[in-house]
């Protein structure tokens, strides 16, 4: 991460020579669309949205249970033969949870799923109508931002031996 440079969104290889990676590369590695609605246009998924997905998609209403395993789940079930509309749409959104969260965007937090892009997950038929390329590579550069930052200091922690000196 310490050789990206987020504002010129590139992979910096020496003075001369820079990588520049943008959605359409997320696109062409990943196959995800990388045009259509902007998944962040609805803002923050409100509490409807959030139980919804919830309840609907990863079949629990408990908060806790906003969790990278409740999607998985979901994904593992046995659907027999033919799967209903009602179970469709549910892999669908636990796929797009799941997959967000362990490959695309991992959060910080372990298995806690974010919630950001949970407005996109409303009608699951109309996933591929968003642009998860944006939302994957802009994702990526909050993250080495967030990493430049805690190298550069700004994040502070105690030493080691003041921590010792504190527990005595």
């Amino acid at each position: 991460m310490s050789k990206v440079d987020p504002r010129s969104q590139t992979l910096v290889i020496d003075d001369s020579r820079r990588i520049r990676f943008t959605k359409e590369d997320v696109f062409r590695v990943f196959g995800i669309p990388c045009s259509g609605r902007s998944v962040f246009c609805n803002g923050i998924p409100s509490k409807e949205v959030i139980s919804k997905v919830m309840s609907c998609y990863l079949g629990t209403d408990v908060r806790e249970h906003q969790s990278i395993k409740a999607a998985q789940e979901v994904i593992e079930r046995d659907y027999g033969q033919t799967m209903s509309v009602e179970e469709q749409n549910s892999f669908k959104a636990a796929f797009v949870i799941y997959v967000m969260s362990t490959l695309l965007s991992p959060g910080a937090k372990y298995d806690y799923a974010s919630i950001d892009y949970w407005n996109a997950l409303v009608e699951p038929s109309d996933i591929g109508k968003y642009d998860w390329g944006d939302y994957v590579i802009r994702r990526l550069f909050d993250a080495v931002v967030k990493v430049k930052s805690d190298m550069n200091g700004t994040v502070k922690c105690p030493a080691l031996p003041d921590a010792l000196y504190f527990y005595r």
